[in-house]
């Protein structure tokens, strides 16, 4: 088998510093916060150990696009905002966060016109836990005599948006006799959904129960 070829690091800096997810994570945590961070801190928003924070940390304070101020006891790490690839990973990291936005923004568009009783995400996208070959799992609710136009409709609305974003939407639906069901038997899809959502319109799933009652009651 083929090794894999060495690169220059004064050539492919990006090489050496996206290199890692502990790397991405941490930068992006320093970029979007602009300011000064403990290690503690970083190691929160970036959603890594402290310890792989630390490690990290030290590793970018080498290549100086990480600094750090302070003493022993009272570290502080902030981005250099001299480096030569700060602008452009703030830059990157920007484009990253408007494109989740532009999606949840997309989603909420499409049910414009239709009346739903809620409209969210859930799944491994809420749960932060998806991969690039995973659907965008998307609920709603509304009522039952309407429900399978409101899930075509939502399908039809997202489709430009989806191939632009690059996102694949799984739009499902429900109505309250559903949800009357699902809860009443204490659905383990129904509870993770609900505990994971993401609403973007009307009422949080664990907010629609309803017991003996019909769609229309």
């Amino acid at each position: 088998m083929t090794r894999s070829q060495p690169e220059s690091a004064i050539r492919y800096p990006l090489t050496v510093l996206l290199g890692s997810d502990a790397n991405i994570r941490v930068i992006r945590a320093l970029s979007r916060h602009g300011g000064m961070l403990s290690s503690a801190d970083v190691a929160r928003r970036s959603g890594v150990s402290r310890d792989t924070a630390w490690r990290s940390l030290l590793f970018l304070e080498s290549t100086r696009l990480v600094l750090t101020e302070g003493s022993s006891r009272a570290r502080v790490q902030r981005l250099n905002r001299d480096h030569f690839l700060s602008a452009a990973l703030d830059c990157l990291f920007e484009t990253e966060a408007a494109r989740f936005k532009a999606i949840l923004d997309a989603v909420g568009r499409s049910v414009k016109g239709l009346e739903v009783e809620s409209l969210f995400i859930y799944g491994s996208v809420a749960r932060n836990e998806d991969r690039p070959d995973r659907d965008l799992d998307i609920c709603v609710v509304a009522k039952a005599d309407a429900l399978s136009n409101s899930v075509e409709h939502i399908r039809n609305s997202l489709r430009d948006d989806a191939e632009r974003l690059s996102f694949l939407p799984n739009v499902v639906g429900l109505d309250r006799r559903d949800i009357a069901r699902l809860s009443g038997d204490d659905d383990p899809w129904w509870r993770s959904a609900s505990e994971d959502a993401i609403v973007l319109s009307g009422k949080r799933p664990d907010q629609i129960v309803v017991h003996g009652k019909s769609d229309n009651g």
